[in-house]
């Protein structure tokens, strides 16, 4: 059993931690972490998934999203709260992971601040989202400043590789629906970080900035990040590219024990 604490970095966002090793992971979340309230029991719902695709006895930090955003948030912003987050409390250059939307902050993070990363993780994420990226989130922006929640939710459908799993997410939003939607965090708070999103790329030339060294990891057809994992690759000096193949964003969930295999060799190496 791991034990799991949850707290808050800037008096704003919420953390959840495993382990207290002396070269902690930090993870920055993917959209879950502002799509769902931050409440305790979803941290450690959150970090426990991770447990299971990190090498065993990782110490890591999972970091999410302030729930009450500001108008002019920006990835700039959040790259600056995650850097004084790293100079504060991580033994530097740091290791940093991003999931998803988490990855293109993480991204940000290590181009403005290259001496506060030595080692960058783009978990299923890239430099920016692809274009049918972009109109996935435009979409949701729409559902979630009308309030249509269940629309929201039904956009993930598709999300896994395998259909039985959509299927059973299909069954779950029918027969759950309420109950998650009453988790979700408020429409104003998901619709300006996907705005943000939209707003704000790492510029492909700042991408040439870092020196980290980085993995990035998804599936070869990632319906948010397709293609421009390749490109963010190519972009960075040194970076080692694994795509998984035939697998869609949802690979981390649907390729487990592959997807650990690949940051163990990079996290330990």
């Amino acid at each position: 059993m791991h034990k799991i604490e949850t707290g808050l970095f800037l008096g704003r966002l919420p953390f959840a931690s495993v382990g207290q090793g002396p070269e902690r992971l930090l993870i920055i979340n993917g959209g879950q972490g502002f799509m769902m309230k931050p409440c305790r029991s979803r941290l450690e719902k959150d970090g426990g998934r991770l447990i299971h695709i990190l090498p065993p006895g990782t110490s890591f930090v999972l970091i999410g999203y302030d729930p009450a955003p500001t108008a002019d948030l920006s990835l700039e912003g959040m790259a600056r709260d995650i850097a004084e987050i790293i100079d504060a409390d991580f033994k530097k250059p740091a290791k940093l992971m991003g999931i998803s939307y988490g990855g293109v902050v993480a991204t940000q993070v290590t181009a403005r601040y290259p001496d506060l990363v030595g080692r960058l993780v783009l978990l299923a994420s890239a430099h920016g989202f692809s274009a049918d990226g972009k109109e996935r989130l435009k979409r949701q922006i729409q559902f979630a400043k009308a309030e249509q929640f269940h629309a929201l939710l039904e956009e993930f459908t598709t999300a896994f590789r395998r259909p039985w799993l959509n299927l059973l997410l299909r069954f779950r939003l029918r027969f759950e629906g309420r109950s998650l939607i009453a988790r979700m965090g408020a429409p104003r708070t998901i619709g300006r970080y996907l705005e943000a999103m939209l707003d704000n790329d790492v510029a492909y030339e700042g991408l040439r900035d870092i020196s980290a060294r980085t993995l990035i990891l998804g599936g070869e057809r990632d319906q948010f990040f397709g293609g421009m994992m390749e490109a963010t690759a190519s972009a960075i000096s040194g970076a080692k590219l694994t795509l998984l193949a035939g697998e869609t964003h949802m690979a981390p969930v649907e390729r487990a024990s592959e997807v650990r295999r690949h940051l163990e060799e990079f996290i330990r190496s």
